[in-house]
């Protein structure tokens, strides 16, 4: 995939950009906190799910990259005011819970990957028995 191009945005549009990254986190944490519920339950989802939530959250962190490039710029603008330093130090600080909050879901993807359905599909009863045994089976 190409590398996104970055379009230099007005720093009038910084009250935008922080409405938008406080909806973002909110959605990223419930998505975070529905993906490890099913940590507890092996076999919730599919290979395919897996794959897609790890292709969207790995696509989340160039468009990240793009909005701390962005406030970056932002900052390095002469004369800004205290509200917009202080509206800028608050953006910022969304960019770093999203970037905590997309390694975690990165991360709890990584552990759901080893117990989906098609993995649990895949072993034999036999298979599941001795890992039970020996307590071996899927730990996420």
């Amino acid at each position: 995939m190409p590398e996104p191009t970055p379009i230099d945005h007005p720093i009038s549009k910084l009250s935008f950009f922080l409405r938008h990254t406080a909806e973002w986190k909110q959605d990223v944490r419930q998505n975070a906190e529905s993906l490890e519920e099913g940590l507890g339950k092996p076999g919730v989802l599919r290979d395919a799910d897996v794959a897609r939530v790890k292709r969207i959250y790995t696509e989340q962190q160039e468009s990240l990259a793009l909005f701390e490039a962005q406030s970056a710029r932002w900052s390095a603008l002469p004369g800004l005011s205290g509200s917009r330093r202080a509206a800028l130090a608050e953006l910022n600080g969304n960019l770093a819970e999203l970037r905590l909050l997309n390694a975690r879901v990165l991360d709890t993807a990584a552990l759901l990957e080893r117990a989906t359905l098609e993995k649990q599909m895949g072993a034999s009863d036999l298979e599941w028995g001795i890992a039970a045994v020996q307590g071996r089976l899927p730990r996420m």
